[in-house]
């Protein structure tokens, strides 16, 4: 369950980088994680999310129009044949990646509650029942508990749900798109306007579309599954550790479009990316690890591998030829 054991090592990792998996780095470290077995394990799965955002950090970006050796701030390169080098700056980049996960603040709240968040923030909410609630950026949920069953109702964005199990009451979360039931389970749910995504972590759900004539699904742990208001719902198993980069302040990108890419990067942006519509970037192709949020060294980055100019003004970075 994420809870206050998870945040604090996100908060070490946040702290002292790369110098946060050798214990040794700060004495305070080493105190923390001795003084519960919780805190020692948060700091193990923590070193273990390091390793695969590190696995995944290779970026695939490549363009034919591309000359030569063109680069990016997330520590990769990438020559002209394609392939792909590592660069020893990665691991610094991805530390100061996880300094995100200081904008978590451990919430307390009753019956009847609202919460919310802001474009770039994050916010972990502990219910009546323990239940705990992190909501990513932008989001909205509206707690409404009662002695039969606890409901809540997800306005807009996305949250994860790490739900206490009581059989005597189950846990309904309510969306524009359908419904999802479940007793003790874990999974997000992310509300895209013109789609609803529920991934399920661990347990089991029931998804109840809400459009009249569509069947529920029972999901199995590392299912999707997406329903659309004009799309036939569809249940595909995605790369988990991707879809909740970030908790820990990861953007994982795996052969994105550049339109999809800063599409997500924008969720997240005060200061959003905006491309160039006459530009034609159908062939560049993204993949790799970014900080969320860092919407200018992602506009670089963009710029460097596709052969495009940034240009900065006051509400917005511009992508054209």
């Amino acid at each position: 369950m994420t809870g206050r054991a998870e945040a604090e090592a996100a908060l070490w990792f946040a702290r002292l980088g790369d110098g946060a998996c050798n214990p040794a780095a700060d004495s305070g470290l080493a105190a923390w994680r001795g003084e519960k077995p919780a805190n020692a394990a948060a700091l193990a799965e923590m070193e273990a999310l390091w390793d695969d955002l590190e696995h995944v950090a290779a970026l695939s970006y490549y363009d034919e129009r591309n000359e030569g050796q063109a680069s990016n701030d997330c520590g990769v390169a990438a020559s002209r044949s394609g392939a792909w080098t590592r660069w020893p700056a990665l691991g610094g980049a991805m530390a100061a990646g996880l300094a995100l996960t200081a904008f978590i603040g451990l919430q307390m709240f009753g019956g009847g509650a609202t919460f919310e968040t802001e474009v770039g923030a994050q916010r972990l909410a502990a219910l009546p029942d323990e239940t705990q609630v992190l909501l990513n950026t932008n989001s909205r949920l509206e707690e409404h508990y009662s002695k039969g069953q606890r409901l809540v109702r997800l306005d807009r964005g996305e949250a994860l749900f790490d739900v206490t199990r009581d059989p005597s009451r189950p846990f309904v979360v309510q969306t524009r798109l359908g419904t999802i039931t479940a007793l003790g389970t874990s999974f997000v749910v992310r509300d895209r306007e013109d789609e609803l995504e529920v991934t399920l972590l661990s347990g089991k759900v029931v998804v109840d579309p809400d459009k009249e004539g569509q069947a529920s699904f029972i999901l199995s742990p590392g299912q999707r599954v997406r329903l659309g208001e004009l799309a036939v719902p569809s249940v595909d198993k995605p790369a988990l550790d991707v879809l909740t980069a970030w908790r820990n302040g990861g953007l994982v990108l795996q052969d994105n479009s550049v339109s999809s890419a800063v599409r997500e990067m924008n969720r997240y942006a005060r200061k959003p990316i905006e491309l160039d519509p006459a530009v034609n970037v159908a062939g560049c192709r993204l993949s790799g690890v970014f900080r969320i949020g860092d919407t200018e060294r992602f506009s670089n980055s963009i710029g460097a591998v596709c052969d495009l100019r940034v240009s900065r003004f006051d509400d917005r970075y511009y992508l054209t030829r």
